[in-house]
């Protein structure tokens, strides 16, 4: 026995509809075939919900989906509906997927009950199980990269495990179809298979159409040769990829919104990001002291005043070179332990490490993005950050460091002296943002000469040769 129990896919609303069904099966239940069994009921008073294929009643469409023949069948099917409807209900509300539910169940119980009725008239169907096969199919379509979380029981022998959703579902889709192959008769599997078949048309549409957003991780955006389907892949959405609109993330306009971009980059990297430079600066998630550019925008970067007679720890005694980062905009360890204290951080910094780690960069950029967009990266530690900074420089994605070098930089850390170094480097030779470069460089002081380590000497050294350079590059563009 294989039971899965819950998911890591992102969720946006509370399960309340996939909860309240659950309840509804298991009171219906209890209060209908487990009183039959109990010799409480007479037969007639349960057999007329269910679905008989001697007559045609829409009642009967719906009342079968929440009726069960015993409790194991009951178990197994509310397993499911509460893995899968986390899933999708998680993605598109509570009320639409309780019309979507309802309404999949209708026509489950609509396409179960007219033909059989014409076929044979012998018979009955009940449970939920179809409906459920069309959640899990929809869930399938939707987030086919998340793992669900799954118990298994063999003999003595039980634990748990996990499994991408595109694995665990497809491996039940494939045995439904192998079992209605080989028996070729109104069965179980037969009636999985019809939910199979209602809930992939409806899980597409609902795609092509964008009435649910999956950003990025549905089987559609991750599988390219799909686009060369119109019926799969709307001619808008082909439009925009077209034009380099990207709607879950625009790496080049989060890179914009730091104060490694200036206008000058804005209208370099117009043409890639196709989004009016202004958009932008909103993007911004704290304040900095004011750059000595004038169109520079808000920074998570620590930069300081631009003249090193300006920075407070370059001549204080004992201080390290990364303890001698300004600390003019030191994070406060109440504002990293709000951010880690978040609902969602635990979750999705897993996923951002295990990404890292993985050395998979889309997972990990999908994680940091939805950290960033919560305000949650300040609770990231400066390792994991900077390993996740040289994944994407392992595939020349320059823009998108400067959003994870800024964070470290502003954590004051160890690593925050190698972060400045690297954010100017790409102000410099990147972005071509050369008084950019200069500020950054200059709010990296130096430490007094008694307490200077060799490997400190050397950062000092290398600031001081990006810096010259820097200066004679803003000179020749004056």
């Amino acid at each position: 026995m294989i039971v899965p129990y819950s998911t890591d896919a992102p969720l946006y609303h509370w399960p309340i509809t996939t909860i309240s069904l659950i309840v509804v099966n298991v009171v219906l239940y209890f209060t209908t075939t487990f009183q039959f069994h109990l010799g409480n009921l007479e037969e007639e008073s349960v057999t007329w919900l269910i679905l008989n294929f001697d007559t045609i009643n829409p009642l009967q469409w719906l009342t079968a989906q929440f009726m069960h023949a015993d409790l194991m069948h009951l178990l197994g099917n509310m397993f499911f509906l509460f893995a899968f409807g986390l899933i999708v209900e998680g993605k598109i509300g509570n009320l639409p997927f309780l019309g979507l539910y309802l309404v999949i169940a209708f026509i489950d119980g609509a396409v179960t009950q007219v033909p059989m009725y014409f076929i044979s008239g012998e018979g009955a169907a009940l449970g939920a199980s179809g409906v459920i096969f069309a959640v899990l199919t929809i869930a399938v379509l939707w987030a086919p990269e998340n793992e669900l979380d799954c118990f298994y029981l063999v003999f003595l022998y039980w634990g748990t495990f996990e499994a991408r959703v595109i694995t665990f579902g497809g491996i039940y889709i494939a045995i439904q179809f192998l079992l209605v192959f080989l028996s070729q008769s109104m069965s179980s599997e037969m009636l999985h298979v019809i939910g199979i078949l209602i809930g992939l048309p409806i899980g597409f549409a609902m795609l092509r159409l964008g009435m649910v957003d999956c950003e990025g991780w549905d089987v559609i955006s991750r599988n390219e040769w799909l686009h060369d389907y119109p019926l799969l892949y709307s001619p808008e959405k082909r439009q925009q990829d077209k034009q380099g609109v990207v709607e879950v993330y625009d790496p080049v306009g989060t890179a914009l919104a730091l104060e490694g971009a200036g206008e000058d980059a804005r209208r370099r990297l117009s043409l890639v990001s196709n989004k009016p430079a202004a958009a932008s600066a909103s993007a911004s998630a704290s304040p900095t002291v004011a750059s000595p550019t004038a169109n520079a925008t808000a920074s998570l970067s620590p930069q300081v005043a631009s003249r090193p007679s300006q920075m407070p720890n370059a001549t204080r005694p004992g201080v390290s070179l990364a303890g001698a980062v300004s600390t003019a905009h030191c994070i406060d360890p109440a504002v990293q332990q709000r951010a880690q204290s978040h609902p969602e951080y635990n979750r999705l910094a897993f996923l951002f490490r295990q990404g890292v780690q993985q050395k998979n960069l889309f997972s990990a950029q999908q994680a940091f993005l939805q950290l960033d967009r919560l305000q949650l990266t300040i609770g990231l530690n400066e390792q994991s950050l900077m390993q996740y900074v040289t994944l994407l420089g392992s595939e020349k994605r320059w823009v998108d460091v400067v959003r994870p070098l800024s964070v470290i930089a502003s954590q004051h850390g160890a690593l925050a002296v190698d972060a400045m170094l690297r954010l100017a480097q790409v102000q410099l030779r990147v972005l071509n943002r050369a008084d950019q470069a200069i500020a950054t460089l200059r709010s990296i002081p130096t430490p007094p000469p008694e307490t200077i380590t060799d490997s400190e000497q050397q950062k000092i050294a290398k600031r001081d040769e990006l810096l010259a350079t820097a200066q004679r590059i803003a000179s020749h563009q004056q």
